[in-house]
């Protein structure tokens, strides 16, 4: 069954071969990156419990009684990570929390293997009630720690909103209004994250200190994070942070923030003063950090992902230049890399893939639908008009299954977009300005549509050209 749900489509408008091999290399990198597979081989039981990091280390600890786990499972992964490692820890599972985005489907077939669980459908990318409680919920599991030896969570992309405490002195409408502002300002996540963790009760590590009793917390972690940085992946949940209020203040002023007169920046601001006059309790910092006993592994990340893609296109005869992870672009910086890279397509039997994100700048008066991932297509359609004749597809999708504010992962380009474009006399610019690139798309037949895939891996950026 193929993931890509409108797959016939896409290769009924686009009859190329690099389509195919493009959608085909897509396939088996997300079915080979698969949260079960990757929890199958980062964890072994033996005479001691092994994990397997994405650095290939390993890490042993004796191995867990049973009914002697408590596994907290937090993000757009979240149930195909607790599935996995329910099946690898069996028995010695005693309870489990596992909190999904709204609109992802639970798989029937997999609730017999995740024994004693409490579910709670929360929101992404704006947290929402359930988002609430599902920090109640946690807090509470953490605080009745009888017969618990191991206390793991299981962390993957959108853990941020899925999981509110709004500090003392917020509401959690104000947490949704300035969380909305910020990821229509351009700040890119590493920035977003230092204001969540400090406008809450929870993140930046505080969320260890509601442990009443001392345990063994291990976190394990997809990173959907440009250079994995840990204090950043789900906003440092449970690991140390080193940014700051002054950093938090910085961040809200670097982007216009705190010129909105709204009741909420205004709270936001008074507490982020206090917070500067030690008023407020800081993230976990270093020094107590190493008294918690709690480690973190990042078990999976967009390289791995990519890797995937790079050895499936290698395998059909393709020279692949594989660029990195690293990328975290705004969008013009990023159309002219691909001004870049689309002059290195001359040579047939070519694929260029990048990995990473790109960051946009959202005009609030503007209620277009679309994501960062097909307004870069729609960025890329003037560039490709003189390659009318190539068989080429350019591919941008967001390894979580959603765009934006859109129901796309992403979108294609190969010359039947342009074909369609130039048949329906669009106006590209147009699109562009009411950040609709979405509607375009549809229009060109061009977009990518899986639902929520079941991981989190940043976006993908891949140019593929075919012999003809």
């Amino acid at each position: 069954m193929s993931l890509i749900k409108n797959r016939a489509s896409i290769m009924r408008h686009h009859k190329f071969r690099s389509v195919e091999d493009s959608l085909d290399a897509l396939e088996f990198a997300f079915k080979r990156c698969s949260p079960e597979k990757i929890m199958d081989s980062s964890i072994k039981l033996d005479s001691k419990l092994w994990i397997t990091d994405i650095n290939r280390e390993l890490h042993q600890y004796p191995l867990p009684r049973n009914r002697s786990v408590l596994v907290i499972s937090i993000g757009k992964a979240s149930e195909k990570m607790l599935s996995g490692f329910s099946i690898k820890m069996g028995d010695t599972i005693t309870r489990s929390v596992l909190i999904v985005p709204k609109g992802y489907k639970l798989e029937n077939k997999k609730q017999s293997l995740l024994g004693k669980v409490s579910i709670i459908k929360s929101s992404h990318p704006i947290p929402n009630r359930n988002s609430l409680l599902a920090s109640r919920v946690i807090i509470r599991e953490l605080q009745d720690l009888d017969n618990i030896d191991l206390v793991v969570f299981l962390i993957s992309g959108g853990s941020s909103s899925l999981v509110v405490s709004p500090i003392q002195g917020l509401t959690l409408s104000d947490k949704r209004e300035i969380n909305g502002l910020l990821i229509s300002s351009g700040a890119d996540i590493n920035e977003i994250n230092i204001v969540r963790k400090h406008l809450s009760q929870i993140k930046g590590g505080k969320i260890l200190r509601f442990l009443q009793q001392k345990r063994k917390v291990i976190s394990l972690i997809l990173s959907d994070v440009v250079g994995d940085e840990l204090s950043t992946i789900g906003s440092g949940l449970t690991h140390y942070d080193n940014s700051s209020y002054a950093d938090a203040i910085a961040i809200l002023q670097k982007y216009s923030i705190l010129e909105d007169k709204s009741d909420s920046t205004h709270r936001v601001w008074a507490v982020l003063r206090r917070g500067l006059r030690a008023k407020l309790p800081e993230t976990v910092k270093s020094s107590e950090f190493k008294s918690l006993a709690t480690d973190n592994y990042i078990i999976g990340n967009n390289s791995k992902f990519c890797y995937q893609l790079t050895y499936y296109l290698m395998s059909l005869g393709y020279d692949v230049d594989y660029k990195g992870s690293g990328f975290n672009l705004g969008m013009s910086e990023f159309s002219k890399l691909a001004k870049q890279i689309i002059n290195q397509l001359q040579k047939a039997n070519t694929a260029i893939l990048i990995g990473g994100e790109v960051t946009n700048v959202i005009d609030k008066t503007m209620n277009g639908s679309g994501g960062r991932n097909q307004e870069a297509v729609c960025r890329m359609i003037k560039l490709m008009e003189p390659w009318e004749n190539s068989d080429y597809c350019i591919t941008c999708i967001g390894t979580d299954g959603i765009d934006g504010n859109s129901k796309s992962a992403g979108g294609i380009l190969s010359p039947s977009t342009i074909q369609y474009l130039r048949l329906q006399d669009l106006n590209i610019n147009e699109f562009l300005e009411s950040h609709n690139s979405n509607l375009l798309l549809k229009n060109l037949h061009s977009t990518i549509n899986t639902g929520y895939t079941g991981t989190n891996f940043n976006d993908v950026y891949l140019f593929v050209r075919k012999t003809i």
